[in-house]
């Protein structure tokens, strides 16, 4: 039975805004020391950790989170000697970018949000676009103040910086792996030898070699085929890392020798950047692609496999995952446990109520079952008001336990109180054999022979217990 793990304490808001601040902080230090002398960086990873940070955290997008990234834009340019009255302009206009780009993704479904979707390279093109233009048409005026340079040259470089840095950076971070997110889609690679699982990156490490022997101005697309393996291979995340790496090594390669990133190779330095963020942009679409075909898939299957109503396992499912568990466990020491679950008197509810508070109390019960069971047990709906439970590696004693857990987090389980009804209760009647009364020999179908033999007779001394096969 799948259980995410969710973070219980997130971090306090204060908390969440002091390390935004630090994070911002740090990363303009990492952008001014690739500051060429006297203009802007090469590489400013700043603006885009913030968009990506603000749209993947929503909560944290409150105005003391401006305010924290304001203050670590502002103490990086001081500390480091910076002009008071340029680092307030430029980083004035860092954030205006930022805030831009984070206009045009906060309102899109949570799936694009999460490169889960087709179109999700497509709307982080349109907001990589307009965060570039937003902050290069508030920042360039500073250039002919500040540089002594005409404002289109900042503006050309200024445009082109951040529209690279936010097509690197911003998949990301906002594709890296999630602690409440639901189990893995499916991938390409799963279920196949390690070699073939690492053939794509090594394929980017071939071309690496064969740019460096070759050279010439076609040496940018070079990569281009490992990065597409990559992106149909690979999770969106593992993909635009890559990426990042990769393009960054590229326009490194590229410019090392030949390119000053200042005014004097203004158009060289923007078809470079450019160059760039289309050769990112096809894998990231590739992988944005593939990524929501294996959450379809992801989705076909727990709608193959779960009960429609209840969400526990179907019973194909449960009796293909019970059959797994027998073969197992059957004959190691502990042994396995089965139950069959059955709701006393489930045909009065559907007549006195109605089959909507019906439905509600199967959906009541699946539940407060599912929140009393191991992790390792695994609950599946047979039919009707039938439902029945694996338990792997449970000794007798440790299996009834769990069942009279089970009949007592149901007895105490309110149902049909909605709009002042008054409350009301029911029970169940629990089957239970274990492997060890069956010899070495049993399979599923048997064990649930056995079980069901058991409800009945519960069902026949009185309901609401216990009985063992």
């Amino acid at each position: 039975m799948y259980r995410p793990f969710v973070i219980h304490r997130p971090l306090s808001p204060p908390m969440a805004w002091l390390g935004l601040a630090l994070l911002i902080f740090a990363a303009c230090l990492v952008g001014i020391f690739a500051r060429p002398i006297g203009f802007l960086s090469a590489f400013w990873p700043a603006n885009a950790l913030l968009l990506g940070l603000l749209v993947r955290y929503p909560t944290l997008a409150r105005p003391p989170a401006w305010v924290a990234a304001a203050v670590g834009y502002v103490a990086a340019d001081l500390v480091t000697g910076s002009h008071w009255g340029m680092a307030l302009w430029l980083n004035a206009a860092n954030l205006l970018g930022a805030t831009a780009g984070w206009l045009v993704l906060r309102r899109l479904d949570e799936g694009i949000r999460r490169l889960q979707r087709t179109v999700s390279a497509l709307y982080l093109l349109l907001a990589a676009l307009a965060a570039s233009a937003v902050g290069a048409l508030a920042g360039c005026g500073a250039a002919p103040v500040y540089f002594n340079t005409p404002w289109t040259d900042l503006l050309s470089l200024w445009f082109s910086t951040e529209l690279m840095n936010y097509m690197l950076i911003v998949p990301v971070v906002l594709a890296a792996p999630r602690a409440d997110a639901p189990p893995p889609a499916p991938q390409g690679l799963q279920g196949v030898p390690l070699f073939w699982r690492l053939a794509p990156v090594s394929s980017l490490l071939l071309a690496e070699g064969v740019r460096t022997v070759i050279g010439g101005p076609g040496m940018l697309a070079f990569v281009v085929p490992g990065l597409l393996w990559c992106a149909l291979s690979y999770s969106p995340f593992i993909s635009s890392l890559l990426s990042l790496v990769v393009c960054l090594w590229t326009m490194a390669g590229v410019a090392t020798g030949v390119l000053n990133f200042t005014p004097a190779h203004a158009s060289d330095v923007f078809s470079l950047r450019v160059g760039v963020t289309l050769l990112a942009l096809g894998p990231l679409a590739v992988a944005c692609a593939s990524a929501a075909r294996a959450e379809a898939l992801r989705r076909l299957d727990h709608a193959v496999r779960h009960d429609d109503l209840t969400g526990v396992l179907a019973r194909r499912a449960f009796l293909q995952q019970g059959e797994r568990l027998v073969t197992r466990y059957q004959r190691e020491s502990a042994g396995l446990a089965v139950l069959m679950v059955d709701v006393d008197h489930f045909k009065q509810v559907n007549d006195q109520l109605g089959h909507g508070a019906g439905d509600q109390l199967l959906i009541g019960i699946a539940q407060a079952m599912a929140s009393a069971l191991r992790p390792q047990d695994v609950l599946g709906r047979l039919g009707g008001e039938e439902f029945a439970v694996v338990l792997p590696d449970a000794s007798p004693a440790e299996a009834h336990a769990i069942a009279e857990r089970l009949r007592k987090v149901v007895e105490q389980l309110p149902f049909g109180a909605e709009d002042g009804a008054p409350q009301h209760h029911a029970t169940v009647s629990v089957g239970l054999v274990h492997s060890a009364s069956l010899g070495g020999d049993s399979d599923m179908e048997m064990l649930l022979l056995a079980a069901d033999a058991a409800l009945y007779r519960a069902k026949a001394q009185g309901r609401n217990q216990v009985m063992m096969g």
